[in-house]
């Protein structure tokens, strides 16, 4: 597999070496749930894309989803510059056509990283060993038509599945995240500063 290389200068500041280096020990042990605080401008996306680096260069693969289709755009741009082709992307905002080739190139292996909103969830994608939901306490990973499903609760038995770590991202997380993280049974992890 080719080696991935964040393409800057940037070297990760305050409170993201700690971030990234118990997001990579997470992703060693295997499933896990952790919850990453992090306000607007804490750097949270270098956090994410060094993890998912990491995962990467260990032979697996990584879901990154976004709560809206108007954030896909800017979350895809930054991550093909990054990591080139292995990205593909899902959201209802595509043509059928387009969400069959991506889904085909998710099947045979063509992408490493799956990029999209909550219908992400369910790419077919194998030996993942990261899923991250970004503004994990937003609605729109709620679907209310049918199928009714949560996409946070489908990325959870899919971690468990597949051995993998889940991370929950956000500046507000919600109610049952943070108390899950508060009692113990979910890592939290805290972005101050960049």
């Amino acid at each position: 597999m080719a080696e991935f290389k964040i393409h800057s200068d940037y070297r990760p500041t305050g409170d993201q070496p700690q971030a990234i280096a118990a997001l990579t020990e997470g992703v060693k042990k295997g499933f896990k749930h952790q919850v990453l605080l992090g306000v607007t401008g804490s750097g949270k996306t270098e956090v994410f894309l060094r993890t998912i680096r990491h995962v990467l260069d260990g032979g697996r693969g990584v879901i990154m989803m976004v709560p809206e289709i108007s954030l896909t755009p800017q979350m895809i741009d930054r991550f093909r510059r990054y990591f080139g082709g292995r990205v593909a992307v899902l959201h209802s905002g595509l043509s059928m056509t387009e969400r069959l080739d991506e889904w085909k190139r998710i099947k045979n292996g063509g992408a490493s990283i799956v990029v999209g909103t909550r219908s992400a969830v369910f790419a077919p994608m194998e030996n993942i060993g990261l899923i991250v939901i970004d503004e994990e306490q937003e609605g729109t990973y709620k679907s209310e038509m049918s199928p009714r499903y949560h996409a946070r609760d489908v990325a959870r038995f899919r971690a468990a599945q597949e051995g993998a770590l889940l991370l929950l991202a956000s500046a507000t997380p919600s109610v049952e995240s943070f108390y899950r993280a508060r009692e113990g049974r979910y890592e939290l992890l805290t972005l101050k500063n960049s």
